[in-house]
């Protein structure tokens, strides 16, 4: 009698994705407002990269208009541009390599006032596809971005002017979807675990914080807490950093 080899046991994997809505604002304060406009057409001035929802992004002001081809423009113009993603900073995004160079976000454009950091004007709120700046898919189009060739006329604006100061503020959505870390993925008491069948070790890896865009995630899928640092209870509220931004003082990041 021929005794047969048992069969190899099968290949198991498991995979968990975490989708979550990403927001977040940058103010751009200008100093001097009257000296922009000096600067010749399709000049602009550009905030710092600032990050939502894994990517990075930057606010474009152009005092005299975003057209090279025009000698002045009677509006200013402001844009929202996509520059990269925060993948090459590690962590958790070395999980992540496939972050598109395209992305569909909302934005939403204010200028502020200075005394109380509550919009004096501002437009709808837009959704419209980003490209990153230098990409294949930017290349087809255009690196400027997604906003407005004429956000306010110069006459209107310069009656909200104060002390030279120009205050804009851009409001920025957009759906991030990011991998759990492998040890959260190994804990079957995580929802992950319970979400997937069952297919998890039945022990218990340690699992550990990790950052999602701006925010730092405390122990995996049980129990979010949303927060820059440890320290939660002492963030300034939305209210409190514009008013530090406006008063020229620099808020704790």
């Amino acid at each position: 009698m021929s005794s047969s080899m048992p069969p190899p046991p099968p290949s198991r994997s498991a995979s968990c994705f975490v989708a979550k809505p990403a927001r977040g604002f940058q103010l751009l304060r200008i100093d001097g407002y009257s000296c922009t406009k000096d600067l010749p057409s399709g000049e602009r001035v550009t905030s710092k990269a600032f990050t939502v929802g894994g990517r990075r992004w930057c606010v474009d002001y152009y005092p005299n208009g975003a057209d090279a081809s025009a000698d002045e423009s009677g509006a200013i113009a402001l844009y929202l541009r996509l520059v990269g993603s925060a993948a090459s900073g590690g962590g958790i995004y070395d999980y992540y390599p496939q972050i598109k160079a395209r992305v569909r976000a909302s934005y939403k454009f204010s200028l502020l006032d200075l005394a109380t950091g509550d919009a004096a004007y501002e437009r709808p709120e837009e959704t419209d596809v980003f490209k990153v700046a230098g990409s294949e898919a930017a290349a087809a189009g255009h690196d400027a971005g997604c906003g407005y060739a004429a956000f306010i006329t110069r006459q209107e604006l310069e009656g909200m002017i104060r002390e030279d100061r120009l205050a804009i503020r851009c409001d920025v959505g957009v759906t991030e979807v990011a991998p759990l870390p492998p040890a959260v993925v190994a804990d079957n008491t995580s929802p992950a675990a319970r979400i997937l069948g069952g297919l998890a070790p039945r022990h218990r890896y340690n699992t550990h914080d990790y950052m999602l865009g701006d925010e730092l995630y405390y122990g995996g899928l049980d129990g979010w807490r949303e927060g820059i640092g440890r320290n939660q209870e002492q963030l300034l509220d939305d209210k409190e950093y514009i008013r530090r931004c406006l008063a020229g003082e620099r808020p704790r990041e």
